[in-house]
């Protein structure tokens, strides 16, 4: 069922449908509960020449490593897609924010595979989750090789690793090569050069490279909150 939205006001959304809705079915639907719904906003902006030219190469090269035709490529991945995403793909309908989605996707298999890419495809570097992906499995950001070091963009100091929330700090992946260019140059003359966006890694990332563990940031939380606390009792 199609409709548009009429009225937005913070979280409420006024919808209007192109047909009436029978209001017996919708108690039934309810079943003497809270009737909800699930809401798709649409993005009426269509997919971008190389969003589409980007999805193609990185599709080719799947292909290429699990030596695959490329319609077969194609078509597992969009299978892995749905499983994943419970929702179908299609190259010819998405919108420019699902194919965002698609990229992605598709970024993500390519480095947790390790599957080679040809070169730094320039549009690619325009998706900070290909660095926060090269991150999360320790692929140089750079040149792709594989057990990249997770570099600290803003430097930590003398402060024990342990006692630093590493979700304040952006981080870039870099192989041991590129890692001594970044101190033998500056590192924002490395940024700048080699064309790298540093991101914040989240707590899944974090625990998965082994920088912080579970506990580790359920105690930073606990010390947010009765900071939090703390300032709302003196009136800060």
């Amino acid at each position: 069922m199609l409709g548009k939205v009429v009225y937005h006001e913070n979280k409420r959304l006024m919808l209007e449908f192109e047909e009436e809705i029978n209001p017996e079915f919708l108690k039934l639907l309810a079943r003497e509960k809270e009737n909800l719904v699930e809401v798709k906003l649409i993005d009426n902006e269509p997919k971008s020449a190389k969003q589409n030219a980007l999805a193609h190469a990185l599709i080719k090269d799947i292909a290429k490593h699990q030596e695959l035709p490329l319609h077969k490529a194609k078509q597992m991945m969009k299978d892995l897609y749905k499983e994943g995403h419970k929702i179908e793909f299609s190259h010819a309908e998405a919108s420019m924010t699902e194919m965002n989605r698609w990229i992605e996707f598709l970024i993500e298999h390519v480095l947790s595979e390790g599957i080679p890419l040809p070169k730094r495809y320039d549009y690619l570097l325009e998706y900070e989750k290909f660095f926060y992906f090269c991150c999360k499995y320790r692929r140089c950001c750079v040149c792709g090789k594989p057990h990249a070091q997770i570099h600290h963009v803003k430097a930590v100091g003398k402060r024990k690793r342990n006692k630093v929330d590493h979700r304040l700090f952006p981080f870039a992946s870099l192989c041991w090569v590129h890692h001594n260019i970044a101190h033998a140059i500056g590192e924002l003359q490395l940024l700048n050069d080699f064309l790298v966006t540093p991101v914040f890694l989240d707590k899944e990332a974090l625990i998965k490279i082994g920088i912080m563990s579970n506990a580790q940031i359920l105690r930073f939380d606990q010390e947010y909150h009765d900071e939090e606390l703390f300032q709302k009792a003196i009136g800060g």
